[in-house]
Order: structure tokens, then C-alpha cells, then sequence
């Protein structure tokens, strides 16, 4: 029953709770007012019957004791008076409306008088009895079928009861005549009051269910639709006035959210795009480091043979300088050595040389990258200043659909979801500025190491051309040895002492190879490492671009006008 009960409240609307409210208390106070008349008026005309008739009886008694008195000694010529008498009552209450009949009881018989001798029905024995025993008073009971209205006195002058009989229906006709006008009084002011009350509450309703109409066409998206409510009432006024007002303010929200919500889309496939090249150039840069390990890998293993050529070169000097007796047979050897001391120097110069031009790009590609990982915080700095505006704009959405009330929860909701998407874009920024940050310390030590190893390398390039020039000499010298052998006995021993330098700077050499060697690959750690980087940047833009086509399409469900 309670479930009952709870459903028909839940189902039924405004108008119809008003409407039955109404018609309740119409019917409910008309029926109380025309049944209580009816039953007030119905008693009160019973009850005056009744004070009659028994005064009917006892003035019929005055004047049988009168008559009595008049003609003691003719008891026929007093009866028929008194008949006479009783035929003048009957006849006045037939004037008013009330039929009767008469007769007396004597020793539990009745007799009727001439007037009701032919219409006075059956009397019942029991009734009989019991209008003996009381001799005076009033009764009502059903005879044949109807009710009457019995009133009885007690006549010396007739030694018996005198009983008046009067249909209940004859003095009650009136009465029930007057309820049944009252029945129809009542039932015409129902239907009046129930037209009058269904139209006052349809002037009541009708706004309310235009602007509700209206607000099922906002919740829908549709903002569009105005409207128009044709009342005068001042609540239902100023409510269609709040409700412009915010369907305004709503408006001018949406606009702003649309294009924010396009600005940053348009930024998010510019950092998608940006990112898209700097992943391209950090696996380049990645590549170039391999090359130029590649390389610093090959002058390693060319230094430490440079090492084991002087060594060798050194080891047949001093066996030149103790055997000076093989000297010439030894000098073709050592011109052979030479030349091919001279080939390895001059490849390592133009090794040197291509690895010094590799350096210099590399140095100039890590510029880049550094460069454009400022534009991207610039543009980070632009999406962080985009989801700042998206949070004020949430945080004023939230405000006005508080300030709505029941009508404003569905905007609520999706003011705290542009709000979330805002929260998150900004974190992302922050991520990617900070990404982006550690990217540019690492290529700035980058940079720092490869101008270091560059200015390195040029030293190289001096030590290896003057190791060429010391070996160009060699040669003019070995060349002369048949002609010049004191000569070469005392360059002998200056290339003696010239030996442990060009020693130390093969030994020299060959620790840069090796320093660039490692420096080579911790580059290319680190490359891959800012590699990793940008691919989590490159993730990040397009997670912000996704954010950015998530927020559009949520704009987009809201159909606005665009202000003018």
C-alpha cells in the first residue's frame, strides 16, 4: 500500500494534485454545508409534525371534553360533533399537506371514525397492545409497507384511546422535495467550482510546464530554443526573467568554452607536429652519435698501432745505433717501416679531419635540438596558460549552476568535467616542461663535451701533422744515408732523442682515442635517453591533443546562438 501510495505521488503532476486538491475541498465543504442543512431541516421538520400532531390530539381531547360536557345527555348528537370535529382537522391538514386517518381504541378494538372507515388499513394487534398500555404519546412504525406517524391520547368522553394516523411520506414530501434541490444546488456548484478551479490551475501550470518544456530542450543541448510564457503572475515573471538571464549567461559560458576548446585543439596538433620533429631529430642525433663512435672506435685501434709502429721503430734505432754495421742492410727495411709509418699518419690526419667536420654537425644538430625544445616550452607555456583560462571558466560555470539550483545540476556536471579535463592538461604541461627541461641540461652538457672533444681533436691533428713532418724528414734522411753515413751516425742519435717524445705522443694520441671513445658512448647513452625522452613528450602531445578533441566534442553537443 505504502509502494501504491508512493507511485501515484511520484506519477502524478502539479496540475493534477492541485486540481484534485481543490475539487476535494469544493466537494467535501458544499457536501458537509447541503447535508447538514438537509438533515438540520429534515429534523426540524419532523419534529414540528410531531409537536403538531400530538397538539392535534389534544385539542381533538378539549374539545371532546367540551362536547362532552355540552350534550352529557346525548351521547349520539356528541358523536357526531366530535365527527364533525375530526372531519374539520382531517380537512385542515389536508390543507397542509398531510393525509390522516382517526379511530379509537376500546378494550384492545379498534373502530375507526366514519371519515376513515373506508381507509383505514390493517392495524396490528401488537401495535394495538402497545397503544392500550401507553394511552398517550406518539409511535412510529410501518403498516403495509409504510411508515406512519402515530399519535395517540387517552378520551374518557369515548372510554377508549384516540389515535391519529398520518403517512410519514405525506408531511415529508416537502423535505425530501428540498433535498433534492439541495442535491442539485450542490451538484451545479460542484461542476461550476470544478470548471472555475481547472482553469485557475491551468493558468498555474500552464507556465510551468512551458518552461520545463523549455529546460528539457536546454538539457538536450539545444539552447537555441527561448521562451515565451503568457502570464501575468509577478513569481512566474521573475522566474522567466532568472531564466533568461542564465540561459544567457550560459550562452556567453559555451561560447568561450567552444573556442577555448578549439584553441586548444589547434594547439595540440602544433605540439603533436613539434614533437613528431623532434623525435626525428633526436633519432638522427642518435645516429650521428653511433657514426661518430664508429669512428673514434677505428682511431683507437689506429692509435695503438701508431703505438706498436713506434715502439718497433724505436727498438730498431737502438739495434741501428749498437749495430752500426747493419745499418745498410737495415736502411731499405726502415724506409719501408717509414713509408708505412707515413701512410697510417696520413690516414689518421684525414680520419681526424672527417671526424673533426662530424663533431662540428653534431655540435651544430645538438643546437637544434636545444632550440627547438624551447619553442616547445613555449609552447607548453601557451597550453598551461590555455588550461588556466579553462579552469576559471569551470570554476564560473560551477558558480552559476550552483546559483540555479535544481535547474543548473546538469551543468554543474559538466562544468566539473571541463574542469578535470583543464586540471589534467595543466599536469601534462608540467610534465612536458619539466621533460623538456632535463632535455635541455642534457643537451647542453652534450654540447659542452663535444666542443671539448672538438678542441681535442684539433690537438690530434697538430700532433699527427707534426708526426707526419717528423716522418717526411725521416725519409729525406734515410734517402741521403748512402751519401751521408757520418751524417746519419749523428742523426741516428738525434732521432735517438727525438724517439721518447714522438713516443709520448703516440701514447698521448692513443689515451684521447680511447677518452673519445668512451665519451662516444656515453653520448649515445644519453642520446638514447633523450631519445626515450621525446618519445614520452610525443606521447604527451598527443595524449593533450585527444584531451583537446574530447573537450570539442563535448561543445559540440550544445547547439548556441553566436553572439552578435
Amino acid at each position: 500500500m505504502k509502494r501504491l501510495y508512493h507511485l501515484l505521488l511520484t506519477k502524478t503532476n502539479l496540475h493534477a494534485r492541485l486540481s484534485i486538491l481543490f475539487l476535494s475541498l469544493i466537494f467535501l465543504s458544499v457536501t458537509a454545508v447541503g447535508g447538514t442543512s438537509y438533515i438540520q431541516a429534515k429534523q426540524m421538520t419532523i419534529n414540528t409534525i410531531e409537536d403538531r400532531l400530538i397538539r392535534e390530539a389534544q385539542l381533538i381531547g378539549y374539545i371532546a371534553a367540551n362536547l362532552h360536557f355540552l350534550y352529557v345527555s346525548d351521547e349520539d348528537y356528541f358523536m357526531q360533533q366530535l365527527n364533525a370535529n375530526i372531519r374539520t382537522q382531517q380537512t385542515q391538514l389536508e390543507t397542509d399537506g398531510m393525509e390522516s386517518e382517526f379511530f379509537y381504541i376500546t378494550d384492545n378494538s379498534v373502530t375507526p371514525f366514519p371519515i376513515s372507515a373506508d381507509s383505514l388499513p390493517n392495524i396490528p394487534d401488537s401495535l394495538v397492545q402497545t397503544i392500550s398500555d401507553s394511552q398517550e404519546g406518539q409511535l412510529q412504525r410501518v403498516i403495509d409497507g409504510e411508515a406512519y406517524t402515530i399519535t395517540f391520547q387517552q378520551m374518557d368522553e369515548i372510554n377508549g384511546t384516540y389515535v391519529l394516523l398520518v403517512p410519514t411520506q405525506s408531511f415529508m414530501a416537502p423535505v425530501n422535495s428540498m433535498g433534492f434541490v439541495s442535491i442539485l444546488i450542490t451538484a451545479t456548484s460542484i461542476i461550476l467550482s470544478t470548471i472555475l478551479i481547472i482553469l485557475f490551475v491551468r493558468t498555474l501550470t500552464k507556465p510551468l510546464s512551458v518552461l520545463r518544456d523549455t529546460m528539457l530542450e536546454v538539457r538536450n543541448g539545444n539552447h537555441q530554443h527561448s521562451v515565451a510564457m503568457k502570464t501575468t503572475i509577478p513569481e512566474f515573471v521573475s522566474l522567466h526573467r532568472s531564466y533568461d538571464s542564465m540561459i544567457h549567461q550560459m550562452t556567453t559560458m559555451f561560447n568561450e568554452l567552444k573556442k577555448t576548446a578549439v584553441d586548444l585543439s589547434r594547439t595540440g596538433k602544433t605540439l603533436e607536429h613539434s614533437s613528431d620533429d623532434a623525435l626525428q631529430y633526436s633519432h638522427d642525433l642518435t645516429e650521428s652519435i653511433n657514426v661518430v663512435k664508429l669512428g673514434a672506435k677505428q682511431t683507437a685501434n689506429s692509435s695503438e698501432s701508431s703505438v706498436a709502429s713506434f715502439i718497433t721503430m724505436k727498438n730498431k734505432t737502438e739495434d741501428i745505433i749498437t749495430n752500426m754495421d747493419m745499418v745498410f742492410s737495415s736502411s731499405e727495411r726502415m724506409g719501408a717501416t717509414a713509408i708505412t709509418g707515413e701512410k697510417h699518419i696520413s690516414r689518421l690526419i684525414n680520419t681526424t679531419q672527417t671526424f673533426e667536420n662530424d663533431f662540428e654537425h653534431l655540435t651544430q644538430t645538438i643546437k637544434q635540438v636545444n632550440d627547438y625544445s624551447i619553442s616547445i616550452s613555449n609552447l607548453v607555456g601557451l597550453i598551461q596558460g590555455i588550461a588556466e583560462q579553462t579552469k576559471l571558466l569551470a570554476l564560473n560555470a560551477t558558480i552559476e549552476a550552483a546559483r540555479a539550483g535544481e535547474a543548473g545540476k546538469g551543468f554543474s556536471v559538466v562544468a566539473n568535467e571541463v574542469g578535470k579535463l583543464a586540471e589534467q592538461s595543466s599536469s601534462t604541461a608540467a610534465q612536458i616542461t619539466q621533460s623538456i627541461s632535463n632535455m635541455e641540461s642534457i643537451t647542453s652538457n652534450a654540447t659542452d663535451e663535444f666542443e671539448q672533444m672538438l678542441k681535442k681533436i684539433g690537438t690530434n691533428i697538430t700532433t699527427a701533422s707534426d708526426a707526419k713532418l717528423s716522418l717526411d724528414n725521416l725519409m729525406k734522411e734515410i734517402t741521403e744515408v748512402g751519401t751521408k753515413l757520418q751524417g746519419m751516425n749523428l742523426e741516428l742519435k738525434s732521432l735517438k732523442n727525438e724517439i721518447p717524445a714522438l713516443e709520448y705522443a703516440a701514447d698521448e694520441f692513443a689515451s684521447v682515442s680511447q677518452e673519445t671513445l668512451a665519451s662516444a658512448e656515453e653520448m649515445r647513452v644519453k642520446s638514447e635517453q633523450q631519445y626515450e625522452q621525446m618519445q614520452r613528450t610525443h606521447e604527451v602531445g598527443l595524449t593533450i591533443s585527444g584531451l583537446s578533441k574530447s573537450l570539442e566534442r563535448v561543445t559540440t553537443q550544445f547547439e548556441i546562438d553566436q553572439p552578435t
